[in-house]
């Protein structure tokens, strides 16, 4: 399955009570076209995803964050991984779309391919993590038990390499900080 048609595939999950953190690059694009508006839009922010929607998670526990990052993303970000690991935020999923490389700025490989996921996911000790590389009805299916569940959760995804051809992200940072807060009141 491909990252984009994962994000498209949420468009039947979400609601209003949903923020959604994209990691910057194609994820950021692909959410500000295929998901509705306003969402959290990460640019020029490698590694910082999941710090981003902890503390959103934590100021708002009516809200339901879920994060998108790459795997590369989500190991350049690791230690924000552990620290949402430790606070435990209920409302917090973190989705993990992983092709194996950092795709928006030339395709060089990560180190993803040498972790074993499902172990490493398991070690921090949460009540719903999985790793999958599966049909598009078994990943919807799990896309709603993570979606669903009462507490932190993390979704690692092997998906194939692709990319849409969309472009920039027309707003500022500002314009995004301001959109999503109207959310927030």
């Amino acid at each position: 399955m491909k990252g984009y048609e994962v994000i498209s595939s949420l468009k039947n999950h979400i609601g209003k009570n949903n923020v959604i953190v994209s990691s910057n690059g194609n994820i950021s694009r692909e959410v500000y076209n295929l998901l509705p508006q306003p969402q959290v839009y990460l640019r020029g922010s490698m590694g910082l995803p999941i710090a981003v929607g902890l503390g959103l998670a934590l100021a708002n526990s009516k809200m339901k964050i879920i994060v998108i990052t790459g795997d590369g993303n989500f190991l350049m970000g690791l230690s924000s991984g552990i620290t949402a690991a430790f606070y435990k935020p209920n409302n917090l999923k973190i989705l993990i779309l992983d092709n194996q490389k950092y795709y928006t700025t030339g395709g060089q490989k990560t180190v993803s391919s040498v972790i074993n996921y499902s172990e490493f996911l398991n070690s921090f000790n949460i009540g719903y993590n999985h790793s999958m590389n599966a049909s598009q009805d078994q990943i919807n299916k799990n896309l709603s038990s993570f979606l669903n569940s009462n507490t932190l959760s993390i979704l690692h995804l092997s998906i194939e390499e692709s990319k849409m051809d969309l472009e920039n992200i027309p707003l500022h940072p500002e314009e995004i900080t301001k959109r999503i807060s109207n959310k927030f009141s």
